[in-house]
C-alpha cells in the first residue's frame, strides 16, 4: 500500500505524461502498488481504477487522522478540499484546526457541500477542486461523507437505486444522462461539472432553454445513493 504526497496525481492510461488522464488522486489517497517500472508505478485506486502514476508521488502508507473541509496553501504544497492528513501533517504545515474534520465524520450533505465548488473548472479525469469531470465531481462529494460510488457515470448509474420521476427525487440524488452525471438539488435544479459552462454550475432542467432542452433529450435516470 502507498500514499498520494502530493494535493494532486493524475492517473494515466500508459505509463508516459502524454498518455490520457483517466483520473486523479488526492492528497492522503492510498492506493495498492502492482508493479513499479521505474519512472512510474501502475496502481490500483480505492475505486478500482488501474493505471499510472509518477513514482515520486507515492509514499509509504502512514495512518491518516483528518480529511480536510477546504483548499488550503501550504506554499510548497497546495491541498484540495478532502485531502486526508495525519498529525503530522498538521503540524509541519500549520494546517489550522477550522479546516480539520475526523476522517470518520459523515455528518455532512452532499447537496451543501456542492455549492463550495460554483465556478470550478471543468476537466477530463478531474477529481479535485483544482478540477472535476462529472462523475469525479459527485464522486468526491459523497467520498466525503463516506461513501464510496464508483469512478464513472456509466457505473454510477449501474450503482443507485432508480427513483421513479421527479416529483418523487430528493436532494441528493443523481440524474444521469448520456455519458453524463450531476446531483440533484431539488425543484428541477442540478448542479454538475459540465463542458457547457466549462466549470461546475446550477441548471433548471424544466426551463425549457436549449441546453435544458438538450439534457432532457439524453436523459436516463434518476438515481438514488444506496
Amino acid at each position: 500500500m502507498k500514499i498520494i504526497n502530493i494535493g494532486v496525481a493524475d492517473i494515466r492510461t500508459e505509463p508516459r505524461f502524454e498518455s490520457e488522464r483517466d483520473s486523479q488522486l488526492i492528497y492522503g489517497e492510498s492506493v495498492e502498488l502492482i508493479e513499479n517500472i521505474g519512472e512510474y508505478s501502475k496502481i490500483k485506486s480505492v475505486d478500482n481504477v488501474i493505471g499510472y502514476v509518477n513514482s515520486y508521488l507515492l509514499s509509504e502508507y502512514s495512518a491518516r487522522k483528518y480529511k480536510l473541509l477546504s483548499f488550503y496553501d501550504a506554499g510548497n504544497i497546495k491541498f484540495p478540499f478532502g485531502s486526508l492528513l495525519s498529525m503530522e501533517d498538521v503540524i509541519k504545515y500549520k494546517i489550522p484546526e477550522s479546516l480539520l474534520i475526523d476522517i470518520d465524520n459523515k455528518d455532512f450533505s452532499v447537496v451543501k457541500l456542492s455549492h463550495k465548488f460554483l465556478g470550478v473548472p471543468y476537466l477530463w479525469g478531474g477529481t479535485s477542486d483544482f478540477g472535476f469531470d462529472c462523475s469525479g465531481f459527485v464522486q468526491r462529494l459523497y467520498r466525503f461523507t463516506r461513501i464510496e460510488l464508483p469512478r464513472n457515470s456509466d457505473q454510477q448509474k449501474n450503482y443507485t437505486t432508480t427513483v421513479n420521476s421527479f416529483s418523487e427525487a430528493i436532494p441528493g440524488d443523481l440524474v444521469f444522462f448520456k455519458h453524463h452525471v450531476a446531483l440533484y438539488i431539488g425543484k428541477g435544479e442540478i448542479i454538475h461539472a459540465n463542458g457547457h459552462a466549462s466549470s461546475v454550475s446550477i441548471n433548471n432542467i424544466f426551463d425549457k432553454n436549449e441546453y435544458s432542452e438538450k439534457l432532457n433529450s439524453i436523459f436516463q435516470k434518476i438515481g438514488r445513493v444506496k
